[in-house]
């Protein structure tokens, strides 16, 4: 789960996740959900809480297990992250001057690789062929927060400036 995500982010929400998980059960009940909140802001509403849980339950099950936790703080974090000017080829070739950074030529191939179309931008639907040619494994929902946490200018699609951020935010 949340195999999607940097490996430090994830670590940092499963440990989030077990915290608000009191009974270890592997998922947020209503109640877990009210008792954190209550800690935070003791005059939340029941009725407040009973949406946020409704946001964040995807299944509709009633509780929020850490694939709907991981998608609903990805979400979050990706509207809340401050804007940042796209970066230039030229810029992103600069930064990768490190001996741990990519070329700006193996970055292109590596994009290329997954724009099969060679539009200019990788669409979900190429991103999920190549996943799948690789047997990289995800739900629904890990697919979409992953599409999201990429997906800088909210278009759908995965442009190069996009696809560099995530590379070298790997490295």
């Amino acid at each position: 789960m949340c195999s999607y995500m940097p490996p430090q982010l994830r670590a940092s929400l499963e440990q989030a996740f077990r915290r608000l998980d009191r009974n270890g059960d592997g998922t947020i009940t209503i109640r877990e959900f009210r008792m954190a909140c209550a800690q935070v802001n003791p005059n939340i509403s029941e009725k407040e809480i009973k949406k946020l849980v409704i946001d964040m339950d995807i299944d509709g099950n009633g509780m929020i297990d850490l694939e709907e936790f991981c998608l609903c703080m990805a979400r979050h974090m990706n509207r809340n992250k401050s804007p940042q000017p796209p970066q230039r080829t030229q810029t992103t070739s600069a930064r990768n001057s490190s001996s741990n950074k990519l070329s700006n030529k193996q970055l292109r191939d590596a994009f290329n690789y997954f724009d099969k179309d060679r539009s200019g931008s990788i669409s979900q639907t190429e991103l999920r062929q190549v996943m799948q040619s690789l047997n990289v494994k995800c739900t629904e929902a890990e697919f979409k927060a992953l599409v999201e946490s990429i997906d800088d200018d909210g278009d759908g699609d995965i442009d190069f400036d996009e696809f560099c951020n995530l590379i070298n935010s790997m490295f």
